[in-house]
């Protein structure tokens, strides 16, 4: 239930500032009034992909790692499910192997996913959610991957075996690969989590928490910095993933989509 934003510089994006992204990373904290169970920021700078989280207000803590330059970066704000702990090993994105993973969504029960998990990767396992496993699966699959094998063709075979467990539930994640952005966008049929919301106190939520909850959008700024990001970030002229697909934005341009 976390909300997610990614940036990917490309060819014909510019070393200089970027107003346009300085509006929407500064939007983007402002949903940790509600998404407020820690934040996390995985940074990729000179061919390699470093990650920060905290617990403590993402103001503070997200504004200063974002200060310094990338040319790709992946940021998420936590929404924690019920009965996982607010704790700086539960918080995403996840980094492993210039790997980093970020989910929005609730994949229970969790023990289906552990099941196909050898001894190792579960002892590796330094949390107690969901998404965290469903990264396992994925850098998995990643690790034993053939060399000319492309990302996103290896990750899509991945999540569609989840989709055979999860039905309903939304897989929804932002990667980054080396020097690549992938957009999972594979919905389901969940709704927005309105009851979690309630009991949090939120009387009027920010916009897109709503059906439109769990879509994923990307634009290219004025800048040529591509984007992808959940709801509840108004990026002008965005436009909706390809749904049930893997999504692959390369720093030269170049896009691809391959279905799950």
């Amino acid at each position: 239930m976390s909300r997610m934003l990614a940036v990917l510089d490309t060819a014909t994006a510019p070393a200089r500032g970027d107003p346009e992204l300085a509006q929407l990373t500064q939007d983007f904290i402002a949903l940790s009034v509600l998404h407020a169970d820690g934040w996390g920021v995985a940074s990729r700078h000179q061919n390699r992909t470093e990650v920060r989280v905290g617990t403590d207000p993402a103001e503070r803590g997200m504004g200063s790692v974002l200060a310094s330059p990338a040319s790709a970066r992946l940021l998420y704000l936590r929404f924690a499910s019920a009965g996982s702990a607010v704790k700086k090993r539960n918080l995403q994105p996840f980094v492993t192997d210039d790997v980093a993973f970020a989910h929005n969504g609730l994949l229970a029960p969790r023990s289906l996913m552990l099941a196909t998990l050898s001894f190792d990767q579960r002892h590796d396992l330094r949390g107690d959610t969901d998404s965290e496993v469903y990264f396992a699966h994925v850098l998995r699959a990643l690790l034993t991957r053939r060399r000319s094998r492309p990302a996103a063709d290896t990750i899509a075979p991945i999540v569609a075996e989840l989709r055979a467990l999860y039905p309903e539930a939304c897989l929804n994640a932002l990667m980054l690969v080396s020097g690549e952005l992938l957009a999972i966008h594979a919905p389901g049929t969940v709704g927005p989590p309105l009851a979690a919301f309630a009991a949090r106190g939120a009387k009027a939520l920010p916009p897109g928490h709503d059906a439109d909850y769990n879509v994923l959008s990307t634009a290219v700024l004025p800048s040529g910095r591509r984007v992808v990001a959940t709801s509840g970030i108004d990026v002008i002229d965005s436009h909706p993933l390809p749904r049930d697909a893997v999504s692959a934005f390369l720093p030269n341009g170049l896009t691809r989509s391959i279905a799950i």
